[in-house]
Formats: C-alpha cells, structure tokens, sequence
C-alpha cells in the first residue's frame, strides 16, 4: 500500500508539476504578449506626438494664410490729367511704355495701404487680385492721390477703355511667401 501511496503521490506530484510548467508557459506568452502592446503603444504614442506637431505647423500657416483685404478697384492710363506732371514715371521711379503697360500687370494703391502711412504694402510688393475682368498677380509700383482710400488702380495702356469695380479682394502675396519660407 505504501507502494501505492508513493505512486499516486509521485504522479499527482508530476501533474503538479506538468500543470505548474504549463501555467509558467502560459504567463511567459503573456509577460511577451504585454511587452508586445506596450511596444505599440510607445510607437502609437510616438505617433500621436508627431501627428500634434504636423497639426500645429498646419495651424501655423493657416493662420499665417493671408486674409483679403477689400477695396474698390479703378483703372489709369500713364497721361497727366490721369497722373502727376510726369505720367510716365511711377512713385517708386519705373518707367512706363504707355503703350504696352497694360500686360505688365502693374497698380496703384491708395496711399493709406503703403506701409509709411500705417498699411501694408511697400513699393514692389505682389499681390493677387481677385473679383475683376483682370483676377491675377499685380505688383505696386504706383500710389494715388492722397483723397483715395482703400482703393487700387490698375495701370493700363493708352486707349483701354475705362472700368471700375466696388467690391475688389487683394491678398498680399509677399507677406504670406516670407511666412510660408520661414515654415520650412
């Protein structure tokens, strides 16, 4: 009997032992299952610092987009009764064919937009246009007589017939291109 006892002692204690070796297996998967997600979660972590920062510098030049600044638009010719006593030179001194200007997309601007009377722009600065026959880039090259107000006016050759809109958006171009290069 003693024999016996010993027996199915030594074959409970192996099952024991089978079932505690098993259970040690099982938490060894575990321990590396839990190793596993933690190392994903570093690299999602990883990510959604990434994302963040991709999301501010988006934030960032959105906010650094220009925004329209709204005006009436009008139109000159390079004559005197249109200009100053020399119509063919602009306020920052370029010379003018007034025959051809009307290709090189040139404006006048009010003199309150020029930055030495409180606005933005200076002499060659680019802007774009929109919500006229001639939506597109322009360059300020000129200024207005100093009763005009947020208005622009369009240089044009000798002979185009005259035209006019109230409700004009420009964007400076110049402003947003220097934002946009410090970005990158």
């Amino acid at each position: 009997m003693k024999t016996a006892i010993k027996t199915i002692f030594f074959i409970g204690f192996t099952i024991l032992l089978l079932f505690v070796l098993n259970q040690n297996k099982e938490i060894e998967k575990l321990h590396q299952k839990e190793k596993e997600y933690h190392e994903a979660l570093d690299f999602l972590d990883d990510m959604i610092d990434s994302l963040n920062l991709e999301i501010k510098d988006l934030l960032k030049d959105l906010d650094s987009i220009p925004s329209p600044i709204n005006v009436k638009a009008t139109m000159y010719h390079p004559v005197e009764s249109q200009c100053d006593s020399d119509p063919l030179i602009t306020a920052d001194g370029s010379k003018i064919d007034p025959h051809n200007v009307s290709d090189w997309n040139w404006i006048a601007v009010s003199q309150d937009m020029l930055l030495k009377n409180g606005g933005i722009f200076e002499y060659g600065d680019q802007v774009y246009i929109k919500g006229t026959h001639k939506d597109g880039v322009y360059t300020i090259h000129d200024c207005m007589n100093k009763r005009k107000t947020k208005q622009i006016d369009f240089l044009e050759s000798i002979g185009t017939k005259q035209y006019k809109y109230d409700n004009v958006e420009i964007f400076a171009l110049d402003m947003y291109s220097e934002v946009y290069a410090s970005n990158e």
